[in-house]
């Protein structure tokens, strides 16, 4: 007994004892410590991961927004103006009083009507003003797209009002022109024509399609979610994922009407032959929807409500989404017991206080921003 008590008086005063106990003791905590850092770094994980989603699917959605707005702002003038700048065969004047020394050409013809709005500054600049009108700097924030000397006033307005020129038709080849240079309807009079109306007849079609892949992808914020639920690797129900954000993002859908004639008034040359004879010219009336089954696309503009919502784009609009934290060691039910989310603000702007760069004056410059 005796030499039990003194081996363990030994023991205590043995270096490596007084080491050990308090390693045992202390083992627990170590553990614990452990536990406490492996939990913490998963739900960093999963919340990084959630933010992740969030920003990309806001990213994404707004994308096809905001590249909807820009196809409207090419198709509603600059893809035009630029075909149309290619019709650049030269008219001869009746008589060196009408000609002035001035060259004129079919998209004159056509541009001094009111067919289609041309880029400014030099607005009358068509295929002979390269020099004079150049494009516009990469920098430009307004490319500044008119009709001729005010015409189509009320065309040209964030509501336009369909109002026809003469006897509920809308002319579209300058009287002035016909009546003083020679333009018939012969193969350059049929070809401008038909080359006018093809013009719109794509841009129609390019309207239409472009519309309808982007009413396709947004629907339910169908683009969102489907981001939302690859970025977070399935650990939500793909129903589920990312609904409270697309909720939001539903709101702010919008929407765009097409603008279309029907009745026109083509003023040409009366009919001159190979001695150049000028006789004035006469109107001839065309019903486009006998001629190509359907009214000609103008240009698409925004409706109103669609143009609050652009409004309240521009200034920015917060998204948050909850999502489920996986279950821990220490079995506590986070999601239920912090509501855990993660929020973003996402903004679509162009270079106008408006915000509404489709229609009156395109300009496709519309760009997405993602942020806290």
């Amino acid at each position: 007994m005796r030499q039990t008590l003194t081996l363990i008086k030994k023991s205590l005063h043995n270096n490596r004892a007084q080491i050990l106990l308090p390693a045992v003791m202390l083992a627990p905590i170590f553990i614990l410590v452990v536990y406490l850092l492996f939990e913490t770094a998963k739900l960093s994980m999963v919340k990084v991961e959630n933010q992740f989603a969030l920003d990309n699917g806001a990213y994404t959605q707004m994308s096809a927004t905001s590249g909807y707005l820009n196809g409207m702002a090419q198709v509603n003038a600059v893809l035009p103006y630029r075909v149309m700048k290619t019709m650049s065969t030269e008219l001869v004047a009746k008589s060196s009083y009408a000609n002035k020394g001035e060259k004129v050409t079919v998209f004159d013809v056509f541009y001094t009507a009111g067919a289609f709005p041309a880029m400014g500054p030099n607005h009358e600049m068509g295929p002979n003003g390269a020099v004079a009108n150049p494009p516009p700097a990469a920098e430009s924030t307004d490319w500044n797209f008119q009709y001729y000397k005010g015409m189509r006033a009320d065309w040209n307005k964030e509501d336009p009002k369909l109002t026809a020129d003469k006897d509920g038709k809308v002319i579209i080849t300058s009287e002035h022109i016909a009546d003083n240079y020679f333009f018939g309807f012969n193969a350059i009079g049929q070809a401008a024509l038909r080359e006018w109306a093809t013009i719109y007849i794509r841009t129609q079609s390019i309207y239409l399609s472009q519309d309808y892949v982007y009413k396709d992808m947004i629907e339910k914020s169908k683009v969102f979610r489907e981001s939302y639920y690859l970025n977070t690797k399935g650990s939500c129900k793909k129903r589920e994922c990312g609904r409270q954000a697309a909720e939001t993002l539903e709101r702010f859908e919008l929407e765009t009407e097409p603008f279309e004639i029907d009745d026109i008034i083509m003023n040409i040359t009366n009919d001159f032959g190979s001695s150049n004879s000028h006789a004035g010219y006469y109107e001839l009336p065309i019903k486009l929807s006998e001629v190509i089954k359907t009214k000609l696309f103008q240009f698409a503009y925004l409706t109103p409500q669609s143009r609050t919502r652009l409004r309240r784009l521009q200034r920015g609009v917060s998204l948050k989404q909850k999502f489920q934290v996986p279950s821990n060691r220490f079995n506590i039910n986070i999601t239920q017991r912090y509501k855990p989310y993660v929020t973003n603000s996402v903004t679509i702007s162009c270079p106008r206080s408006s915000n509404n760069c489709v229609w009156p004056n395109p300009l496709p410059k519309y760009s997405v921003k993602v942020g806290l």
